[in-house]
């Protein structure tokens, strides 16, 4: 048997509401919904008494910038394989939807550890999207 216990990083120890709170901000953060429509989302999902300014909707997006910064500016160990992949997703640009390449970087270290070097989104995934990525 295995000592230790399993517990998913995503849903950290805390209360539920506030682990779906995080979540929902950071997903409506990165699908980019403007302050008044977070919180509008926020209400209906905590209930309408519930006051929130839009000062600490961008004090919330403030950090989650500030924690994205530190990931992106982290120190890398020596990476001997990377493998640089596409997807694909429908995104609204200038009023219309239009394929968008999401490119991942993904290394693997000495010890044979997964670990993702970099994200970036494009507009196609030609070799002139890919040559600055990543950086």
């Amino acid at each position: 048997m295995r000592g230790g216990g399993f517990y998913p990083s995503a849903l950290e120890k805390g209360s539920r509401t506030e682990q779906a709170l995080n979540i929902a901000l950071a997903e409506m953060y990165v699908q980019g919904v403007s302050t008044r429509k977070v919180i509008t989302v926020l209400q209906a999902l905590l209930g309408p008494e519930v006051s929130i300014s839009s000062t600490q909707v961008s004090r919330a997006a403030e950090q989650l910038d500030a924690g994205l910064a530190v990931w992106r500016e982290r120190p890398l160990d020596e990476t001997p394989y990377v493998f640089l992949d596409a997807r694909y997703e429908r995104v609204r640009e200038g009023g219309q939807l239009v394929d968008c390449a999401v490119l991942v970087a993904v290394g693997i270290t000495q010890s044979g550890h997964r670990r993702v070097l970099g994200v970036s989104v494009a507009l196609s995934g030609s070799r002139s999207a890919l040559a600055g990525f990543p950086r």
